[in-house]
This record gives structure tokens, sequence and C-alpha cells, in this order.
């Protein structure tokens, strides 16, 4: 008689206390509700949150490993910024690796993918349209994360995602100063991108990406520059 190997797999049907506080914080941050460099007491956001300390304890270590918070010595947790100086370094991973992953998608992606990317902006349109920014930027998040996940590079991949938070946290800084005219403006890009996709066209996604995230650059730069972060 054998003895059965047990079964490993955590079934995680509904999310956790820690996971919904998690993202309710995340949101915070990125809409600045928490504003760049403001003290984060844990006893002010249980108040807030309805939740216990060890649930706002745990989220905050969450967000902390995200690059969303930083400790700063013995005086607690703060919400992080983000330089000028960062923010160029950011973009310039950013054009050095997804027009390529772009023109690859061309080639690799699947059906499936194609849809992502058209969910993508349907949800971006109407986060436009209620002006609710975490979920505009999660449709953003969504539309390059398929983009670079359909290239089906897997090194390409690991990269950005260890960026991915320090990315969203900065398209949630830019969006709060994005004018309804420029969101539509960056909606219209996309569709471009995504038009190239479905016709194959490589060298097109290439160029598109290149420019986008040159715009993009460019403007996030011009924010920072007229609000800098706190010392």
């Amino acid at each position: 008689m054998t003895n059965a190997l047990p079964e490993l797999r955590v079934a995680r049907d509904l999310p956790t206390l820690r996971d919904l506080t998690t993202e309710k914080l995340r949101e915070a941050i990125m809409t600045q509700r928490f504003t760049p460099g403001q003290h984060l007491v844990e006893r002010d956001l249980c108040e807030q949150t309805g939740v216990s300390r060890s649930s706002v304890r745990e989220a905050l270590r969450h967000l902390e490993a995200e690059g969303f918070v930083v400790r700063r010595g013995n005086r607690g947790l703060f919400v992080a910024s983000i330089t000028a100086d960062e923010a160029r370094q950011i973009y310039e991973v950013r054009a050095a690796i997804e027009p390529e992953m772009a023109s690859l998608f061309a080639g690799r992606a699947t059906e499936d993918d194609l849809e992502v990317l058209s969910s993508s902006l349907a949800a971006m349109e109407r986060a436009i349209r209620s002006r609710i920014i975490a979920d505009y930027v999660r449709a953003l998040d969504s539309f390059f994360d398929t983009l670079i996940g359909g290239s089906r590079n897997e090194l390409a991949v690991r990269i950005v995602r260890t960026l991915r938070a320090r990315i969203s946290y900065l398209r949630g800084i830019t969006t709060g100063r994005a004018e309804a005219a420029r969101q539509r403006e960056t909606l219209g890009l996309m569709k471009d991108i995504a038009e190239s996709a479905g016709r194959r066209d490589g060298e097109a996604m290439r160029r598109q990406c290149r420019a986008f995230i040159e715009r993009s650059a460019a403007f996030a730069l011009e924010v920072l520059k007229e609000s800098p972060p706190p010392a």
C-alpha cells in the first residue's frame, strides 16, 4: 500500500481580506488620495478601511514589495514618489523593449490575445467616460501586458514585470493630470496599434509603440517637473 501524495494546490476562488485591502490602498495611491511622500499610519488606515491592523499591515507589506510605499528608517512607511530622472529611466527601458516585443506580437499573438486588446480598449473607453483613474490605468496595464505577453518572450515579460508597479504608479500620476481630450487621443493611438496587430503588421506596431512611449515620456517629465516629489 502506498501513501497518496498530498494535494498542494491552494484554492483561491475568492480574494482574501488582505487582497481586498491591498487593492483599496493601491487604488488610493494611484488616484493620489494618498499623495507622494505622505506618511501612512496603520491606526488611521484601520479606521479608514474598517479592517484589522493585521490586514492593513499585510497589505502595506505587499505594497512595499511592489514599490508603492517605502520605509524610512524608524519613521514608518510613506507613499513612494517618482523623480523625473527615475521616470526617464523607466521610459528608456520601455522604449528599448516594448516596440520590439510589439513587433514579435504581430507574428506570435493568438486570437485570444487580440480579443484581450479589444477588451482593454473597451474598458479604457468606459473609464474615460466615468473618469475613474484606477480603471483607466488598469486598462492601460492590461493592453501593454498583453502586448508583452503575446510576444512569447518570457525574459522580456520578467524584465517588464519588475517595473510593472512603478509603471502603473507613474500612469496614475500622469492620468490625474491629463485632460479628457488627451485621454481620448491616447485611446485613438492605442486603437491604431490594435488595428496594426489585427493586420499582423509588425513594423507598424514597432513604430507606433515607440511613438506612443516617447509621447508618454514627454508628458510624464513635464508633469513631474511641474510637481516635483517631496524630499
